[in-house]
């Protein structure tokens, strides 16, 4: 990601954002979580400034005729 871990210099940062995608399910969140940790104990600064996201898939997809909803 271009810094090394515990440095609050974010000059040499590559991206700007980080998003963590895992599954809907308990072991999705799960995964989640031990990276959200990870950030929080070694980028904190990362996380401090915004750059750390957690998207939440739909648990429930149903479909109508042609219409699906999430």
């Amino acid at each position: 990601i271009g810094i090394d871990p515990d440095s609050d210099d974010l000059s040499q940062l590559r991206y700007g954002k980080i998003c963590i995608l895992a599954d809907a399910d308990s072991d999705g969140l799960h995964i989640a979580t031990l990276l959200c940790a990870l950030f929080v104990k070694h980028f904190r600064t990362l996380v401090k400034h915004g750059h750390v996201y957690v998207a939440l898939p739909p648990l429930y997809r149903i479909d109508l005729g042609k219409e699906v909803y999430y």
